[in-house]
């Protein structure tokens, strides 16, 4: 007996196992289902026009038309909050760090416990560059008899007695003294004030480094907490910017091809990099700042290429088409 109840246990287990495996099939279906839309015989515009058509008809209009501006009241305030969150705290947070708490820390141990001026050769180089064209430009100056010196220039006569000679060549003599002992005077004036100038540049590099690290973290921060809000904002800003007619579309996006992968672009590009280096205080390497500019907007181009491929040309073809025209 005990055999013959186990029988009927034992052939109905095949049988749940199917069921179960036809239930979890049913239940990847819906949700299949209600992820993504069916491709039907009419477009998915026709269906959400008459969608919107029948919830007018036949529920009330005012109440949808009440929900739905609320509804993109709440994405707009959301974007606006997210945008000014994401810019204005880590902004805020490099300038009260960097003028209050790190500057002073680098600028105190940069004078105390440093004993270099320059934080690359570079600084050095272009240092002595600008003292020898100010040592040029004063001596051109005092061969010419600049006002800045206040010295007339000596014109000896033909005819003069032998003590007036010896007067005058001391003179001259003396003149000439008074003259280098001014240059000196200038170019130690000049040598101290470039000394200033480099020693506070090698401070304010320092200073962006770490300023900017942490805004960077405060900013990495930022978007792990609020992971909702941006996703909303990327939803507002996809919705608006595919709401615009094909050409302003198309416009948009050649003019920011064109601005960042375009002929004119590597000037752009350059100037950038060369910011960048100057504002961490690095020297200006230009094989490096070419091989960047030639390596950056040819990676920009085919992600862009490939942007317009995968994404753009199934949400909006007719875009597509557009931008290939105004490119040809």
């Amino acid at each position: 007996m005990s055999s013959m109840q186990n029988e009927p246990t034992e052939s109905k287990s095949p049988f749940s196992f199917l069921q179960n495996l036809r239930r979890a099939n049913a239940a990847k279906q819906q949700v299949v289902s209600i992820t993504y839309e069916e491709i039907g015989l009419f477009p998915r515009s026709f269906n959400r026009v008459f969608d919107r058509f029948f919830k007018q008809i036949f529920f009330d209009v005012d109440n949808l038309v009440i929900q739905e501006y609320r509804f993109y009241r709440y994405l707009f305030l959301t974007t606006v909050r997210c945008l000014m969150i994401l810019f204005l705290v880590p902004f805020t947070v490099n300038f009260i760090s960097k003028n209050y708490f790190i500057r002073p820390v680098v600028e105190y141990y940069w004078n105390t416990n440093q004993s270099e001026i320059f934080i690359n050769s570079y600084q050095q180089k272009q240092a002595f560059s600008e003292l020898h064209s100010f040592e040029e430009k004063l001596y051109f100056e005092s061969f010419l008899g600049s006002s800045t010196f206040s010295v007339e220039p000596l014109v000896l006569e033909p005819s003069i007695n032998p003590s007036e000679g010896e007067e005058n060549f001391q003179e001259s003599e003396f003149v000439q003294e008074t003259q280098l002992q001014l240059i000196q005077k200038r170019l130690q004036k000049k040598t101290i004030e470039l000394a200033h100038h480099y020693n506070d540049e090698s401070i304010e590099s320092v200073t962006n480094f770490f300023a900017d690290a942490l805004s960077f973290s405060t900013l990495f921060v930022l978007i792990m907490r609020l992971e909702v809000q941006i996703n909303i904002t990327k939803s507002f800003l996809l919705e608006v910017f595919f709401g615009l007619d094909d050409s302003k579309k198309s416009l948009f996006i050649l003019f920011t091809t064109d601005l960042l992968v375009g002929y004119h672009s590597p000037n752009i590009w350059e100037l950038f990099f060369q910011s960048i280096l100057d504002h961490y205080g690095l020297p200006e390497n230009q094989t490096t700042i070419f091989l960047l500019v030639a390596t950056l907007p040819v990676l920009l181009d085919v992600l862009f290429k490939y942007l317009i491929f995968r994404h753009l040309n199934r949400a909006s073809p007719a875009t597509v088409a557009t931008y290939h025209a105004m490119i040809e």
